[in-house]
Protein backbone atom coordinates (compact mmCIF):
# COMPACT_ATOMS: atom_id res chain seq x y z
CA UNK A 1 0.00 0.00 0.00
CA UNK A 2 1.00 3.50 -0.44
CA UNK A 3 1.07 5.27 3.47
CA UNK A 4 1.41 8.71 3.82
CA UNK A 5 3.14 9.54 6.78
CA UNK A 6 3.18 12.63 8.60
CA UNK A 7 5.51 13.83 11.25
CA UNK A 8 7.99 11.12 9.34
CA UNK A 9 11.11 12.84 10.76
CA UNK A 10 9.67 12.63 14.69
CA UNK A 11 10.34 9.95 17.89
CA UNK A 12 7.63 8.37 16.72
CA UNK A 13 6.95 8.41 13.16
CA UNK A 14 10.30 8.02 12.25
CA UNK A 15 10.16 4.41 13.69
CA UNK A 16 6.59 3.58 12.09
CA UNK A 17 8.46 4.58 8.27
CA UNK A 18 10.79 2.47 9.11
CA UNK A 19 8.53 -0.33 10.26
CA UNK A 20 6.03 0.53 6.98
CA UNK A 21 8.88 0.24 4.94
CA UNK A 22 10.15 -3.42 6.13
CA UNK A 23 6.88 -4.89 5.64
CA UNK A 24 6.99 -3.59 1.84
CA UNK A 25 4.86 -0.68 1.87
CA UNK A 26 5.43 2.55 -0.23
CA UNK A 27 5.80 5.54 1.92
CA UNK A 28 5.66 8.78 1.81
CA UNK A 29 7.40 11.06 3.89
CA UNK A 30 5.23 14.53 4.73
CA UNK A 31 7.80 16.71 6.31
CA UNK A 32 8.09 20.72 7.17
CA UNK A 33 9.64 22.37 4.06
CA UNK A 34 13.27 22.48 4.28
CA UNK A 35 15.60 25.40 4.15
CA UNK A 36 17.10 26.46 0.98
CA UNK A 37 19.03 24.17 -0.72
CA UNK A 38 18.66 21.27 1.79
CA UNK A 39 17.11 17.74 0.98
CA UNK A 40 15.85 15.94 3.66
CA UNK A 41 16.10 12.46 3.91
CA UNK A 42 14.31 9.82 5.51
CA UNK A 43 14.58 6.66 6.49
CA UNK A 44 12.46 4.12 4.76
CA UNK A 45 10.77 6.61 2.90
CA UNK A 46 10.64 6.21 -0.94
CA UNK A 47 9.47 10.03 -1.34
CA UNK A 48 9.45 12.67 0.32
CA UNK A 49 6.70 15.50 0.81
CA UNK A 50 7.06 19.26 1.72
CA UNK A 51 4.12 20.93 3.75
CA UNK A 52 2.92 21.62 6.80
CA UNK A 53 0.61 19.45 9.41
CA UNK A 54 -1.54 21.89 10.14
CA UNK A 55 -2.12 23.58 6.36
CA UNK A 56 -5.18 21.59 5.46
CA UNK A 57 -4.54 22.51 1.61
CA UNK A 58 -1.24 20.83 2.00
CA UNK A 59 -2.17 17.84 3.29
CA UNK A 60 -5.23 17.61 0.90
CA UNK A 61 -2.97 17.26 -1.87
CA UNK A 62 -0.28 15.11 -0.18
CA UNK A 63 -3.09 12.53 0.57
CA UNK A 64 -4.76 12.32 -2.54
CA UNK A 65 -3.01 9.16 -3.86
CA UNK A 66 -2.13 7.65 -0.71
CA UNK A 67 -3.92 4.40 0.58
CA UNK A 68 -3.76 5.12 3.93
CA UNK A 69 -2.44 8.25 6.53
CA UNK A 70 -0.54 7.43 9.24
CA UNK A 71 -0.53 10.90 11.61
CA UNK A 72 2.05 10.86 13.73
CA UNK A 73 2.71 14.41 13.36
CA UNK A 74 3.38 16.30 16.93
CA UNK A 75 -0.18 17.94 17.66
CA UNK A 76 -1.42 21.20 17.34
CA UNK A 77 -2.71 21.64 20.76
CA UNK A 78 -5.91 22.79 19.53
CA UNK A 79 -9.44 20.79 18.58
CA UNK A 80 -10.23 23.39 15.70
CA UNK A 81 -7.02 23.02 14.07
CA UNK A 82 -6.25 18.90 14.22
CA UNK A 83 -9.92 18.35 13.02
CA UNK A 84 -9.26 20.40 9.87
CA UNK A 85 -6.77 18.57 9.45
CA UNK A 86 -8.49 15.60 9.72
CA UNK A 87 -11.08 16.57 7.47
CA UNK A 88 -8.64 17.85 4.96
CA UNK A 89 -6.99 13.88 4.75
CA UNK A 90 -10.65 12.58 4.46
CA UNK A 91 -11.34 14.39 1.45
CA UNK A 92 -8.52 12.42 -0.15
CA UNK A 93 -9.86 9.27 0.42
CA UNK A 94 -7.42 7.65 2.32
CA UNK A 95 -8.14 5.93 5.55
CA UNK A 96 -6.69 7.49 8.71
CA UNK A 97 -4.54 5.77 11.22
CA UNK A 98 -4.57 8.74 14.02
CA UNK A 99 -1.87 8.74 16.93
CA UNK A 100 -3.89 9.83 19.91
CA UNK A 101 -2.37 8.67 23.33
CA UNK A 102 -3.22 7.15 26.98
CA UNK A 103 -4.05 10.42 28.71
CA UNK A 104 -7.41 10.93 26.77
CA UNK A 105 -8.40 8.25 28.90
CA UNK A 106 -7.87 10.06 32.40
CA UNK A 107 -6.85 8.73 35.66
CA UNK A 108 -7.26 5.14 36.81
CA UNK A 109 -7.40 2.14 35.42
CA UNK A 110 -8.91 1.39 31.58
CA UNK A 111 -9.31 -0.30 28.60
CA UNK A 112 -10.03 0.18 24.91
CA UNK A 113 -13.81 0.46 25.16
CA UNK A 114 -13.56 2.54 28.34
CA UNK A 115 -14.41 6.26 28.78
CA UNK A 116 -12.62 9.49 27.92
CA UNK A 117 -11.62 11.95 30.38
CA UNK A 118 -8.81 13.70 29.16
CA UNK A 119 -6.71 16.18 31.26
CA UNK A 120 -6.38 19.45 29.64
CA UNK A 121 -2.86 18.81 28.12
CA UNK A 122 -4.82 16.71 25.45
CA UNK A 123 -8.27 17.59 25.81
CA UNK A 124 -8.76 18.20 22.03
CA UNK A 125 -8.11 14.69 21.54
CA UNK A 126 -11.51 13.37 22.26
CA UNK A 127 -13.34 15.24 19.20
CA UNK A 128 -10.81 14.26 17.17
CA UNK A 129 -10.77 10.66 18.00
CA UNK A 130 -14.88 10.32 17.76
CA UNK A 131 -14.50 12.39 14.14
CA UNK A 132 -11.63 9.88 12.87
CA UNK A 133 -13.52 6.83 13.86
CA UNK A 134 -16.69 8.09 12.65
CA UNK A 135 -15.08 8.38 8.99
CA UNK A 136 -13.83 4.19 9.45
CA UNK A 137 -10.57 5.13 10.60
CA UNK A 138 -8.34 3.94 13.48
CA UNK A 139 -7.42 5.42 16.36
CA UNK A 140 -3.46 4.19 18.33
CA UNK A 141 -3.29 5.47 22.25
CA UNK A 142 0.13 4.73 22.90
CA UNK A 143 1.55 4.87 26.94
CA UNK A 144 4.90 6.53 27.59
CA UNK A 145 6.74 5.42 24.83
CA UNK A 146 10.74 4.71 25.47
CA UNK A 147 13.29 3.39 23.48
CA UNK A 148 16.14 4.36 21.19
CA UNK A 149 17.32 7.05 24.16
CA UNK A 150 14.36 9.00 23.21
CA UNK A 151 10.71 10.28 24.57
CA UNK A 152 9.82 11.66 28.17
CA UNK A 153 12.68 9.44 29.70
CA UNK A 154 14.90 11.31 28.31
CA UNK A 155 13.87 14.16 30.41
CA UNK A 156 13.47 12.06 33.67
CA UNK A 157 17.37 10.70 32.65
CA UNK A 158 18.40 14.86 32.10
CA UNK A 159 16.83 15.80 35.43
CA UNK A 160 18.03 13.03 37.38
CA UNK A 161 21.98 14.57 36.25
CA UNK A 162 20.96 18.03 36.82
CA UNK A 163 19.46 17.56 40.44
CA UNK A 164 21.94 14.58 41.45
CA UNK A 165 19.15 11.65 41.59
CA UNK A 166 16.08 10.07 39.98
CA UNK A 167 12.90 12.40 40.26
CA UNK A 168 9.11 11.73 39.57
CA UNK A 169 6.63 14.32 39.60
CA UNK A 170 3.80 13.63 42.40
CA UNK A 171 0.77 15.29 43.32
CA UNK A 172 -0.60 14.82 46.73
CA UNK A 173 2.37 12.35 47.98
CA UNK A 174 1.39 10.04 45.58
CA UNK A 175 3.73 7.34 43.42
CA UNK A 176 2.01 7.05 40.09
CA UNK A 177 2.27 4.27 37.80
CA UNK A 178 2.36 4.87 33.88
CA UNK A 179 1.63 2.58 30.70
CA UNK A 180 4.65 2.38 29.12
CA UNK A 181 5.83 0.88 24.85
CA UNK A 182 9.05 0.65 23.65
CA UNK A 183 8.86 2.65 20.36
CA UNK A 184 9.85 -0.83 18.33
CA UNK A 185 6.91 -2.53 19.60
CA UNK A 186 4.33 0.84 19.07
CA UNK A 187 5.83 0.75 15.26
CA UNK A 188 5.12 -2.86 14.90
CA UNK A 189 1.33 -2.05 16.24
CA UNK A 190 0.98 0.41 13.71
CA UNK A 191 2.13 -1.52 10.83
CA UNK A 192 -0.30 -4.10 11.84
CA UNK A 193 -2.74 -1.39 12.30
CA UNK A 194 -2.71 -0.41 8.75
CA UNK A 195 -2.36 -3.88 7.39
CA UNK A 196 -5.26 -5.54 9.66
CA UNK A 197 -7.37 -3.12 11.99
CA UNK A 198 -10.99 -2.70 11.39
CA UNK A 199 -12.30 0.62 10.94
CA UNK A 200 -13.29 2.47 13.71
CA UNK A 201 -10.99 0.35 15.88
CA UNK A 202 -9.40 1.38 18.60
CA UNK A 203 -5.71 0.08 19.74
CA UNK A 204 -3.44 0.87 22.82
CA UNK A 205 -0.17 0.58 22.47
CA UNK A 206 1.00 -0.12 25.62
CA UNK A 207 3.31 -3.25 27.05
CA UNK A 208 3.74 -2.64 30.70
CA UNK A 209 0.34 -1.97 32.21
CA UNK A 210 1.08 -0.09 35.31
CA UNK A 211 5.15 0.55 36.04
CA UNK A 212 6.04 2.27 38.98
CA UNK A 213 7.17 5.93 38.43
CA UNK A 214 9.52 5.86 41.65
CA UNK A 215 11.23 2.90 39.88
CA UNK A 216 11.44 4.25 36.56
CA UNK A 217 12.82 7.54 38.08
CA UNK A 218 15.84 5.35 39.90
CA UNK A 219 16.44 3.44 36.38
CA UNK A 220 16.81 7.31 34.58
CA UNK A 221 18.97 7.74 37.89
CA UNK A 222 20.84 4.98 37.06
CA UNK A 223 21.38 5.92 33.29
CA UNK A 224 22.51 8.98 34.38
CA UNK A 225 25.29 7.71 35.68
CA UNK A 226 24.35 8.38 39.75
CA UNK A 227 24.06 4.91 40.75
CA UNK A 228 22.14 4.17 43.78
CA UNK A 229 21.77 7.49 44.51
CA UNK A 230 18.05 6.98 44.83
CA UNK A 231 14.67 8.93 43.96
CA UNK A 232 12.96 12.05 45.25
CA UNK A 233 9.37 12.89 44.32
CA UNK A 234 9.38 16.17 42.95
CA UNK A 235 6.06 18.21 44.27
CA UNK A 236 3.65 18.92 40.80
CA UNK A 237 3.70 22.43 42.06
CA UNK A 238 7.15 22.68 42.05
CA UNK A 239 7.63 20.45 38.79
CA UNK A 240 4.92 23.35 37.36
CA UNK A 241 7.72 25.97 37.56
CA UNK A 242 10.12 24.51 35.38
CA UNK A 243 7.82 22.13 32.82
CA UNK A 244 4.60 24.45 33.09
CA UNK A 245 2.02 23.28 35.17
CA UNK A 246 0.08 21.04 32.31
CA UNK A 247 2.98 18.75 31.56
CA UNK A 248 3.61 18.49 35.05
CA UNK A 249 0.74 17.23 35.88
CA UNK A 250 0.68 14.83 32.62
CA UNK A 251 3.51 13.06 34.50
CA UNK A 252 2.06 13.11 37.51
CA UNK A 253 -1.25 11.12 36.38
CA UNK A 254 -1.53 7.77 37.57
CA UNK A 255 -2.87 5.03 35.21
CA UNK A 256 -3.18 1.49 34.72
CA UNK A 257 -4.20 0.68 30.34
CA UNK A 258 -4.56 -2.81 29.39
CA UNK A 259 -4.06 -3.36 26.11
CA UNK A 260 -5.65 -7.18 25.98
CA UNK A 261 -7.97 -6.33 23.35
CA UNK A 262 -5.24 -4.96 20.75
CA UNK A 263 -3.17 -7.72 21.21
CA UNK A 264 -5.81 -9.88 20.66
CA UNK A 265 -7.45 -8.61 17.87
CA UNK A 266 -4.04 -7.97 16.06
CA UNK A 267 -1.64 -10.59 17.09
CA UNK A 268 -0.10 -8.16 18.88
CA UNK A 269 3.01 -9.04 20.83
CA UNK A 270 5.39 -6.57 22.50
CA UNK A 271 8.41 -8.14 23.16
CA UNK A 272 11.20 -5.38 23.62
CA UNK A 273 13.24 -4.79 27.26
CA UNK A 274 10.55 -2.80 29.87
CA UNK A 275 11.41 0.69 30.49
CA UNK A 276 13.05 0.17 33.58
CA UNK A 277 15.69 -2.28 32.21
CA UNK A 278 16.04 0.01 28.67
CA UNK A 279 16.33 3.07 31.16
CA UNK A 280 19.70 1.24 33.67
CA UNK A 281 21.65 -0.80 30.58
CA UNK A 282 20.30 0.09 27.56
CA UNK A 283 19.73 3.05 25.20
CA UNK A 284 19.86 5.73 27.78
CA UNK A 285 23.34 4.99 29.22
CA UNK A 286 25.12 8.08 28.93
CA UNK A 287 28.33 6.37 28.83
CA UNK A 288 29.85 6.87 32.63
CA UNK A 289 30.41 3.63 33.33
CA UNK A 290 28.75 0.50 34.43
CA UNK A 291 25.66 0.78 36.52
CA UNK A 292 25.79 0.28 40.07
Amino acid sequence: MKVLVLGATGYIGSAVAGRLAEHGHEVVALVRPAVAGEERVVPGASAVRYGDATDPAALRAAADDADVVVHAAAPAGDAGTELAAVEALLAGGARIVYTSGIWVLGPGASAEDGPLAPIPLVAFRADVERRVREAGGVVIRPGIVYGRGGGIPALLVAKAAEHGRGRYVSADGQEPTWPTVHVDDLADLFAVAVEKAEAGAVLHGVAEEAVPLPAIAEAAGRAAGLGGAGVRAWPVEEAAGDLGPAFAGALALGQSVSALRTREALGWNPYRPGIVAELADGSYRNGRGPAA
